[in-house]
């Protein structure tokens, strides 16, 4: 649903994960969204940047995993999503995935 432009608190949407029986939350057998990344994918991350893989933030959403029942409204120029909540996707044209904001960061040509 689209919305007009207006200025809101953040309150971010929860990331539910699957768990199989016997699996704890961090477990690396965890259920991830089907972009998400292979658990050497996931070493090799954190170890060349040093910080911890959180899929909340590092995961891509497909167009139908994004939030159905927040109002949002699309950029002209990008495609991207931003909720009415103050969450935002920003759209990776090439892929046709979204990332959360925080994560992959947008390379643009200035020229």
């Amino acid at each position: 649903r689209e919305m007009s432009s207006s200025k809101k608190r953040v309150k971010v949407m929860d990331y539910e994960v699957e768990l199989e029986d016997g699996d704890e939350f961090g477990s690396t057998s965890r259920n991830r969204p089907k972009y998400g990344m292979t658990d050497e994918e996931i070493s090799t991350f954190e170890r060349e940047f040093g910080i911890d893989y959180d899929p909340y933030y590092d995961d891509p959403y497909a167009e139908e995993d994004l939030p159905e029942d927040v109002n949002f409204k699309t950029d002209s120029q990008y495609g991207d999503r931003i909720y009415a909540n103050g969450e935002i996707f920003y759209k990776d044209k090439a892929a046709n995935l979204y990332y959360r904001q925080g994560s992959k960061p947008r390379i643009s040509k200035l020229w």
